[in-house]
């Protein structure tokens, strides 16, 4: 692959010659090898990453309606991610990741904290723990508050938990609704 530059014969040209492909991407030019026939069928794996871009597509055309969510997208414009389409793209193809839970000042009672950390490619937009007893039976559940210092906080209720909970999850979900769970002992 080659980028051309200054190239004025090039400029605005996009399609196949022989076995070369010429593409315009943002203000650049892209040269490379063309493509050949594929020969075999795709993959089961590769069914579904079509089917995820496809879906990745589809929620980015929702900025066509929605300005402000274009104008939020496009705080995220790199040199990589040139459009507020593509960064929306990404944040659907990429699920948010739970770092970590900080069960220091967690001891039972009621309204002890729990400090919680999530990350994402674009924005987490919620943070929810759940806690569970010994039988694996779910003693509380809420959704965690986000602190000026980026973490975010869950609370036990004020009425305390029935039981000792022994397993911890947290759910990070991200704007196009993608979540991730990850569980830590007690």
């Amino acid at each position: 692959m080659a980028r051309v530059t200054g190239n004025s014969l090039l400029r605005g040209l996009s399609g196949t010659l022989g076995n070369i492909t010429i593409r315009q991407v943002g203000k650049e030019t892209i040269v490379s090898a063309a493509e050949g026939p594929k020969k075999a069928p795709p993959s089961e794996k590769q069914l579904i990453q079509r089917q995820r871009m496809h879906l990745a597509r589809c929620y980015s055309e929702i900025l066509k309606q929605d300005p402000a969510l274009k104008a939020l997208y496009a705080t995220g414009i790199t040199d990589r991610l040139k459009n507020a389409r593509l960064v929306a793209i990404s944040d659907f193809m990429n699920s948010p990741e739970v770092l970590g839970a900080d069960l220091s000042a967690y001891r039972g009672r009621p309204g002890d904290g729990i400090r919680l950390y999530a990350t994402d490619d674009f924005a987490v937009v919620g943070v929810e723990a759940r806690l569970y007893s010994a039988a694996d039976q779910l003693l509380t559940q809420g959704p965690a508050v986000l602190q000026p210092d980026g973490c975010w906080l869950f609370r036990l209720p004020p009425a305390g938990l029935p039981q000792s909970a022994t397993r911890l999850d947290v759910v990070a979900s991200d704007r196009p609704g993608n979540h991730t769970l990850r569980q830590f002992p007690l």
